[in-house]
This record gives C-alpha cells, structure tokens and sequence, in this order.
C-alpha cells in the first residue's frame, strides 16, 4: 500500500511539476520585430522654369521684307507692295545672362546668283518684362553684303519677342542697315524661335 501512495504522490508531483513546466513555456513571450518601409517622400517644388534664362542658345527661321532708303523716307503701304524685296532666313543666338547676348543670322532675298545675300552679327540686349514672356530688345552690329553689290555694312535696330513657353515664341524686329556702296536700307523680320 505505500508503494501505491509512493507511486502516486510521484505521480501527482509530476504532473504538477509539467503542468508548471507547461505553464511558464506559455507566459514566456516572444517577441518579433517586424521591419516596415517609411513612405515615401513627396516632394512639392514651386519652381517653375522661366521664361528666359541665363546661358541660353536659341534658333531662328524667319521671313524678311527689305525696303530701300528712299522707300522707307515716304513709306505707304502701295510702295512696300511695288519695291519691297521678300525673303527668307535663318539664325542663332547665344546669352550668357538673361539680357546680353550675341546673335548671327543670314538671309537671301534672290537665290538667283547666291544661296545667301547677306550675313550680319550683333550685340544684343533685351528686356525681360517679368514673368510674361514678353522680352523688348535692341542690337547693333555689321555684316556683308554679297548680293546685288558686294558690302560691307553696319546695322542697328530693335524688336519684340513673345514666349508661349520657355522654349518657343515668335519675335519681330526691324533693323537700319548701312552700307559702304549702295543706297541704305531697312529690313523688317517675323519669325519663330526656338530657345534651349
């Protein structure tokens, strides 16, 4: 009888003793860290590319009308019909701010003799009017003739530009041409450029 007492008090220990076993495995915790991504940064910019910038090339396709000096004395729409000259041309642009810069174009008004009659360059300086896109400018400079009489010239005048972006607009402009041989002259330009 007390090898059944011995029996079951052991019995009895050992299953309190895996019962306490049992219960400090459950209170035991674990714990797992979990690594998340911080989200993302977005990133908000007021900046918006002006309209003319510092260090800017630009290009230039145009159509000319040229008058004589006598002509541009009496102007009337009737003697820019009868005597004025058309054509066509094409030049470039380099800024180095926002308001000086030197330009280079050739025009041909007679693809007769010479794919291109005239060559010029010029100093430039315009005039941001704030954030419009609108730009005034003046420049002087010379250039050659090579047709009709083969010159040299020196020129001076002013225009208008108007940005529809920061890197396409149309301009307008008329310069003074005067010329070593032949009678002076003006030239009247529209046309499109194209800024980068």
């Amino acid at each position: 009888m007390k090898t059944w007492k011995y029996i079951t008090v052991l019995t009895v220990t050992a299953a309190v003793f895996a019962a306490r076993s049992a219960t400090a495995q459950d209170s035991t915790t674990t714990t797992t860290t979990v690594q998340t991504e911080p989200p993302p940064t977005v990133v908000v910019s007021n900046y918006a590319e002006p309209f003319y910038r510092d260090h800017e090339f630009s290009i230039d396709g145009f159509g000319s009308l040229s008058l004589g000096e006598q002509f541009i004395d009496n102007i009337s729409a009737t003697k820019v019909r009868k005597n004025g000259r058309l054509g066509g041309g094409a030049g470039v642009n380099l800024f180095f701010n926002k308001m000086v810069g030197i330009g280079a174009d050739a025009w041909s008004e007679d693809l007769h003799n010479h794919a291109v009659d005239d060559v010029s360059g010029a100093l430039i300086v315009r005039f941001p009017l704030a954030d419009s896109g609108v730009a005034p400018y003046v420049f002087g400079g010379g250039g050659y003739q090579f047709d009709p009489v083969p010159q040299g010239f020196g020129q001076f005048g002013g225009g208008i530009e108007f940005r529809f972006n920061p890197h396409a607009g149309i301009f307008i402009d008329a310069r003074y041409l005067v010329t070593r041989k032949s009678e002076d002259f003006g030239l009247a330009r529209l046309g499109l450029r194209f800024g980068f």
